[in-house]
């Protein structure tokens, strides 16, 4: 646990990264954010937060890839950077155009967003908000991928997919796929799980819907299924980023979803 390790020094938890970012896509960090405001949940990040944490992956040299590179190059299709990270926004929420997408472009860097497709509006005058978030129209999905962004899919409604009949089951899987790939020029490829729930019987599901990968949180690992991210909430400062990017893929970090 964090606690009870010891933090590396700043130099060498930068050599530890480095070892941790090997080569075949084995070991990427992969962060999950999911809206980033002012106010809101713990899994909300302030916008300073957010700047902060980009800024210091850019001053530490880590260059920002997508899960498609991650899998090429486990795959030996391509080759990976020497400091690579995966950023990665789950559920679509408005703040992803309005927040993260200026602050990706200003810095050149890029991440991978996924959406549920069921929350995604015609137009602004449609557009669905659950509690304090307002979340994407599908013009502003197509901007993110316009931008370079990936886009991958997080299912029709965020429903625990464990739950559902197979039928349902497969219908979130299957549908926000089609749905995605009819409204952006880019194949998805790639899915989240809600609430991180992959049961044996959900996973074997996203593979059949013909998905390249799926990613999770806490208690993932390097399988292209389950590839584990760590979870960025509020108060989470850069030099805290530093330290987590420094730890084992053992380590268990706060989950969410």
């Amino acid at each position: 646990m964090i606690g009870s390790r010891r933090v590396p020094r700043p130099q060498t938890a930068l050599l530890l990264c480095a070892a941790l970012c090997a080569a075949c896509g084995e070991g990427v960090p992969i962060l999950m954010y999911h809206s980033v405001s002012d106010g809101g949940e713990p899994l909300t990040v302030t916008p300073d937060e957010l700047d902060a944490h980009l800024d210091f992956l850019r001053s530490q040299g880590f260059e920002t890839i997508t899960l498609r590179e991650v899998l090429d190059a486990h795959d030996g299709a391509g080759k990976l950077p020497r400091h690579p990270v995966v950023l990665t926004f789950d559920d679509g929420y408005q703040d992803a155009a309005t927040q993260v997408l200026p602050r990706l472009l200003a810095r050149g860097q890029k991440a991978s967003f996924f959406i549920v497709s069921g929350f995604c509006a015609r137009d602004e005058a449609s557009r669905v908000t659950h509690g304090p978030h307002g979340y994407l129209t599908w013009a502003e999905v197509r901007a993110l991928a316009d931008a370079g962004m990936e886009i991958g899919s997080h299912t029709v409604s965020h429903r625990q997919l464990a739950g559902l009949h197979k039928a349902e089951l497969r219908a979130e899987i299957e549908q926000s796929r089609a749905a995605l790939q009819a409204y952006v020029d880019q194949r998805i490829d790639f899915f989240a799980y809600p609430f991180n729930d992959q049961r044996q019987w959900v996973r074997r599901a996203v593979e059949k819907a013909g998905y390249r990968g799926a990613v999770v949180g806490a208690h993932g690992n390097t399988d292209p299924f389950t590839l584990q991210r760590l979870t960025m909430h509020r108060g989470i400062s850069a030099a805290d980023l530093r330290s987590m990017l420094s730890e084992s893929w053992e380590t268990s970090y706060t989950e969410g979803g």
